[in-house]
C-alpha cells in the first residue's frame, strides 16, 4: 500500500516547528513512523490512542484526527487494562497521554495524510479551545479536498 504523508505547509510554522526545536529528531522520525503505522498497522512505541476529534460539533465533518504520543516527560498513563491486554488494538486504545499529533486524512485519496500539529502538554486543554480547533479543522478540510 502506497501511503503519502507530509507536514501541513499552512500550519507548520505555528503548530509544528516549535515542537521540532524542542525535539529535533522528531521531525524526521515522526513522518517515517506515521507512514509505517498507516501502511502496516505497526505501532511505534511512542504512538497511542488514535481517534477523531468530535468537539466542537461543527468540526466533526473535517476529518481531524489525533494520536496520543509519549514524548519527553509526558509518558503514557498506566492503565490496569493494558497490563493484561494481548491484542494491539486494546493496547493502543489504553495508551493515553497529554501530548497529541493532530492530522487529517485525504477525502479523495484515503492513503494521503497531512500532519497538522503536535500539542504538547497540555493537549487536552488545547483541544478545548474551540477557536483553535476550528482553525485546525479548516487546515484538515483544505487538505482533504486536494486531488
Amino acid at each position: 500500500m502506497h501511503i503519502t504523508v507530509d507536514y501541513n505547509r499552512d500550519s507548520y510554522g505555528y503548530y509544528l516547528s516549535p515542537v521540532f526545536v524542542q525535539f529535533p529528531s522528531l521531525e524526521k522520525t515522526l513522518l517515517e513512523d506515521f507512514k509505517l503505522y498507516k501502511a502496516t498497522g505497526k505501532l511505534p512505541d511512542y504512538f497511542g490512542r488514535d481517534t477523531a476529534y468530535d468537539r466542537p460539533n461543527d468540526i466533526q465533518d473535517s476529518g481531524l484526527w489525533h494520536i496520543h504520543l509519549s514524548l519527553g516527560n509526558d509518558k503514557f498513563k498506566v492503565n490496569p487494562k493494558s497490563r493484561t491486554a494481548t491484542d494491539q488494538k486494546t493496547m493502543q486504545w489504553n495508551r493515553t497521554s497529554d501530548t497529541a499529533l493532530v492530522y487529517a486524512k485525504g477525502l479523495l485519496d484515503e492513503n494521503s495524510y497531512s500532519l497538522i500539529a503536535v500539542f504538547t502538554p497540555s493537549a487536552h486543554n488545547k483541544a478545548k479551545d474551540y477557536d483553535r480547533m476550528r482553525i485546525l479543522a479548516e487546515y484538515a478540510r483544505k487538505f482533504s479536498m486536494q486531488i
